[in-house]
């Protein structure tokens, strides 16, 4: 996830979305910006009351600054100035419950959900709740507490999991926000309600930080206006935002929990405090909402709010949810589509923001803008206007249209008149999609893909074949052959993906998969998923051609983002992965991808070894490292004559059940590459098919009168690549005699005999695979979601 944000930020700082920074040698307006040397109108702030101007609230920090300096730098177990006690006891006021102020609302959290969740109780996470939220949950998974993840705002999951858990854990606790930052919808209030007064062991954890201060008697926000006083709820608060201070604060209905967050809270005793200028803006703030100024700015920003509803709904712009919030999303669809609509926007003055990849699913981007008191009617209206005229513009230049947003977003049709019509390009291009290697002109198949053995259109065969199970769901395969070309016929694309069920964790750790599969005892299919994927699971290699010499090879790949995306929804397939990508993709490809809502996802390595031409076993070890070369001579040769090898196909289905079983031996205790087992009739495929070959390794056995079959592996061979697919161990006797690496270095031998000039050894086992001279080479995948509910159910384990 770390690599996956770097890529997207990174990407979004070269297009000046994300890192800006304002033009000091330029003076703005409370309602604009300047950025660069340019002034745009501000639509991206969340100061909702715009009270960073106030009079009474920079005299606050003046009178502050005079009175105590810039800091009063002491952890406050020991001593806190004596603004904070004011501060506190202002907040009490306002909620009529005890109040804990904190640096941040994120340090609150810190702070507070460590301590009050008890080792007993069990959490449920919205799935949108906030990233600070979830970044605190992780502490408690080191301490063994069970956290769960639900649907955004599914309160019927919620419930279900209340009543599971109920029975087994002293409290089951719900984190939530008020208003979610990125779509500004609420959370189900009187829902949330109802299950805190039907279940004893109901708990409630609000982040209300962009719902207070603009809402509610003395601001005291959405959440706390709709629950109120609740005596299982705490509340988090922020004092930045609507109060235009620094800080967080914590509401708790009791003093119990107050006392022990602030005996016990980590951040509260070791972190620093707000320091007195802010202090004194939070104190001054919150004179202002317990005065009668406040309702008058309340009610000039709902009449702003209420303007901006009107306007866009006069204007036919979506929202994904339309509520009274001063947060906004309007839904676009692919992540390229909102950067070009915020730098048009840019350009005509306006400033707002990207809600992309991971605060939303990759093809739910959208724009987000807030609405202030600093602004005025005639800015409001203006921005809309232009918006409208640059949303549309934008949708029609990638290819995409008012409907095609609404079936994204599930929502329902805002049809507009297309601006123009649609490029002939895009009417000239031709897509072909078949059902089978059959239909495809075998001579340009090869062509394109002769340097990928297991793409060999006598293999694809047989494997549409072998994969069409319709009994088991990890057995039928859906093939689809994608040929791309421009308005003069010529090829610029051609590939293959299947539709297959996968196992979300497939590349997730070995700790976390052996959880899954301990769930999976009960449910075979927990947290698996229909997936587009190019090539198959059980090809390797390069399953793309691509003509990048051609002038619009990035159409080509739009267009097949296109298909890709039509075929996904007709076949409810929640992810699309492109993989087995060697070596860094080129930036202008991988920057392609990214804006068709791909993030590029590192695989494990790819071992090849490569000149396989030594003359004798001597000089092979000669082109090792001295260290590998020892390890070979010890680890691997001299075992060799404990083993006898042999090369043919089994003679009966009874003695390929016996090499599958050997499979089978090896695929329970893999984690590291977490698939659904492969089929029995696959290895019949592979025992009849000249595509294949089988190595078979024997254990000489003085109590035997025949030699032990200890290993299998069956590969896969074309013009002069060898590559090792599937290996198989008796685990009896794998470490005594070192069977695992004997079989490695056969394999090796085998594609010499077999005179080929590259092994691919492929993932995992990397030590014993260099120790052979075997190189790694990086391997990539890009993956596009529609959702990350699962991601964040693995993010729990």
């Amino acid at each position: 996830m770390i690599d996956v944000l770097d890529q997207i930020i990174e990407d979004g700082f070269k297009r000046k979305l994300v890192h800006n920074y304002t033009s000091t040698e330029l003076d703005a307006l409370p309602s604009e910006v300047a950025i660069d040397g340019d002034t745009y109108v501000n639509f991206g702030s969340c100061s909702y009351l715009g009270l960073e101007h106030d009079p009474d609230i920079k005299r606050g920090v003046i009178t502050a600054v005079e009175r105590y300096g810039t800091q009063f730098s002491s952890s406050r177990t020991y001593l806190s100035i004596g603004l904070y006690s004011e501060l506190e006891g202002q907040m009490r006021r306002i909620y009529n419950r005890p109040a804990i102020v904190t640096a941040s609302t994120t340090l609150g959290h810190l702070a507070t959900i460590p301590v009050v969740v008890g080792p007993n109780d069990a959490v449920v996470l919205d799935l949108q709740v906030h990233s600070s939220v979830q970044m605190t949950v992780k502490l408690l998974k080191e301490k063994k507490i069970p956290v769960y993840v639900v649907k955004h705002n599914c309160m019927e999951s919620l419930e279900k999991k209340i009543a599971s858990l109920s029975s087994k854990h002293e409290k089951v606790w719900y984190f939530a926000d008020g208003v979610y930052s990125m779509y500004g919808d609420y959370a189900p209030f009187a829902s949330l309600k109802k299950l805190l007064d039907t279940y004893k062991k109901f708990y409630l954890y609000i982040d209300d930080a962009h719902g207070m201060g603009w809402t509610g008697e003395h601001g005291c926000g959405v959440a706390f206006s709709e629950l109120g006083a609740h005596d299982k709820m705490i509340l988090a608060v922020s004092l930045n935002k609507s109060y235009a201070a620094a800080g967080g604060c914590l509401i708790f209905p009791n003093e119990h929990w107050e006392r022990k967050v602030r005996n016990c809270g980590a951040t509260y005793i070791f972190s620093g405090p707000i320091q007195p200028p802010m202090l004194g803006a939070a104190i001054a703030s919150a004179a202002f909402h317990t005065s009668s100024k406040v309702r008058q700015r309340q009610e000039d920003l709902m009449q702003k709010i209420q303007l901006t509803n009107t306007c866009l709904d006069r204007l036919h712009l979506p929202q994904y949810q339309k509520t009274d919030s001063p947060l906004f999303f309007i839904p676009v669809g692919l992540p390229k589509i909102s950067y070009d609509i915020v730098n048009k926007m840019k350009a005509s003055g306006y400033f707002l923001n990207v809600a992309s990849f991971p605060a939303v699913p990759m093809k739910k981007s959208g724009i987000r803008f807030m609405i202030n008191c600093s602004l005025s009617v005639e800015q409001i209206e203006g921005i809309l206007c232009t918006l409208q005229e640059k949303y549309l513009e934008s949708l029609e230049e990638n290819g995409s249209d008012c409907k095609e947003v609404a079936r994204v977003f599930n929502l329902p049709n805002f049809h507009r008149e297309s601006l123009k019509q649609p490029l002939s390009t895009v009417r000239d291009w031709q897509v072909k999609i078949d059902k089978s290697i059959v239909n495809i002109d075998q001579h340009e198949w090869a062509h394109c893909f002769d340097k990928t053995p297991t793409l060999s259109c006598a293999n694809l065969y047989e494997l549409e074949r072998t994969f069409s199970d319709t009994t088991t769901r990890e057995n039928k395969w859906d093939f689809y052959y994608v040929t791309i070309k421009d308005a003069s016929g010529a090829l610029v694309l051609k590939t293959l993906f299947t539709l297959a069920w996968t196992k979300d964790d497939m590349f997730a750790s070995a700790a976390v998969s052996e959880k899954v599969e301990m769930e999976r005892v009960k449910n075979p299919y927990f947290l698996s998923s229909k997936t587009l994927v190019l090539g198959t699971l059980i090809t390797k290699g390069d399953h793309l051609y691509l003509n990048y010499q051609h002038a619009e090879w990035k159409h080509a790949l739009r267009l097949l983002g296109k298909t890709l995306s039509e075929v996904q929804e007709n076949q409810g397939a929640t992810k699309i992965m492109l993989r087995d990508f060697y070596g860094a993709p080129e930036s202008d490809f991988e920057t392609s991808l990214l804006e068709l809502g791909y993030t590029k996802f590192r695989l494990p390595d790819n071992f090849f070894v490569r000149n396989i031409n030594w003359n004798s076993e001597e000089e092979y070890l000669q082109r090792l490292n001295q260290k590998y070369r020892y390890n070979v001579r010890k680890e691997v040769l001299k075992f060799s004559d404990n083993f006898s090898v042999a090369y043919q196909k089994a003679a009966s289905d009874t003695e390929l059940r016996s090499w599958y079983q050997l499979y089978e031996q090896v695929y329970h205790k893999s984690y590291k590459l977490n698939v659904f087992k492969l089929p029995f009739h696959f290895f019949q495929l592979m025992n009849t098919s000249d595509n294949y070959d089988c190595i078979q390794l024997y254990l000489a056995n003085d109590e035997q009168a025949q030699p032990k079959l200890v290993g299998v592996m069956f590969s896969c061979k074309q013009a002069d690549t060898y590559t090792a697919m599937i290996v198989g161990l008796d685990y009896e006797w794998v470490y005594e005699y070192n069977v695992y690496k004997q079989i490695l270095y056969k394999t090796l031998c085998r594609a010499k005999e077999l005179g080929c000039k590259t092994l691919d050894f492929g993932f995992t086992a990397d030590m014993e695979k260099k120790k052979l001279g075997a190189v790694a080479q990086e391997t990539y995948a890009f993956v596009q979601a529609t959702e990350h509910l699962s991601h964040s159910l693995l993010d729990t384990l």
